[in-house]
């Protein structure tokens, strides 16, 4: 990608709790743990044990805007160096990695403090792209911190026992919990009509369960019970489709199906599948996450920088309130 333009995909960020009988926080009060964290510097993660890390170099909270904004960081000690070419001059260079270095990329995310409208616990989340700085890493690097300070403190987030559970002296029961995160990505215009001007092939609702033995053989557990429909005769046609499967989800979701995987066939013939989180029609896929680009950017960007880049920062944070519901 060119150093004047960057890819933001688009996201909701789902808090949920580890503990049926807490009720999840606000994103407000669990990044302000995570800010707790990255202050300790205990902000990272080994992605592997001896070459690439990702962590959080820098947030900052905007109370006005009620956005918080994170830099992240992910470097590798296996990425190939530099390689710069000057071809009218005909001369090349490598700048070359030093003892201890990693090749390092970074990016931005930008998350609501605010939850969207008749949308309880979900908050608008934009991601910038950069090698190695994926949702997945993203999300794996949030839990671990949440996970640490969790080990460290089971009560380092409380609240009222939702069953209206009391005490022998008639005050609320507490519960310390651990705060859950989800990043579902939100569909693209180009998803929606890569399915609907496609052929509809198989749609697989999944449950996902505790794993538990399967029948008599203590070695084999059961962790996920899945439902295949195929389509018959009237399947919604274009602008209809996409509607249709979403209801269809959720109506299914409320009976324990915690996700779906679409398998279609594109208009091209290209055969394709996608998963969806079934309650919000969410994509757990980031090849059809919607995404913007935003360029002209100035001054240009480098791959990586030591923290938040203001200038890139506060576009991200415009787009991010412009479509907050």
């Amino acid at each position: 990608m060119r150093n004047d333009e960057r890819l933001i995909y688009f996201f909701d960020l789902f808090i949920d709790v580890n503990k049926q009988a807490a009720s999840p926080p606000s994103a407000r009060d669990v990044f302000a743990m995570i800010e707790t964290a990255f202050k300790q510097s205990q902000a990272s993660l080994a992605v592997n044990k001896t070459t690439a890390t990702i962590q959080i170099i820098d947030m900052r909270f905007d109370d006005v805007q009620e956005v918080v904004t994170l830099y992240f960081r992910y470097a590798d000690k296996r990425g190939a160096d530099v390689y710069f070419a000057d071809t009218d001059a005909n001369t090349s260079r490598v700048e070359r990695k030093r003892a201890g270095e990693g090749r390092g990329f970074g990016a931005h995310l930008t998350i609501s403090l605010r939850q969207q409208n008749g949308m309880p616990n979900i908050y608008l989340a934009m991601l910038e792209r950069a090698n190695g700085v994926n949702s997945t890493l993203v999300l794996r690097l949030l839990q671990s911190i949440l996970r640490e300070l969790y080990r460290a403190d089971e009560n380092l987030f409380t609240c009222d026992d939702i069953s209206g559970a009391r005490d022998r002296n008639g005050i609320p029961k507490k519960v310390g919990f651990r705060p859950m995160l989800e990043l579902r990505g939100l569909p693209s215009e180009q998803f929606i009509a890569d399915l609907e001007e496609g052929s509809l092939q198989e749609i697989q609702l999944i449950e996902d369960k505790e794993a538990r033995q399967f029948g008599a053989h203590a070695w084999l557990n059961e962790k996920q019970s899945v439902v295949r429909l195929t389509p018959g005769p009237g399947v919604p046609g274009v602008a209809q489709l996409w509607g249709t499967l979403k209801n269809v989800f959720s109506a299914e979701a409320k009976k324990g199906f915690n996700k779906a995987r679409i398998k279609f066939r594109r208009a091209d013939g290209q055969a394709d599948a996608v998963e969806v989180d079934a309650e919000t029609g969410a994509l757990l896929d980031q090849r059809y996450v919607k995404a913007k680009r935003i360029g002209e950017i100035d001054p240009p960007l480098d791959e990586c920088a030591d923290n938040i880049v203001n200038h890139f920062a506060v576009l991200i944070e415009a787009e991010l309130v412009a479509n907050r519901k």
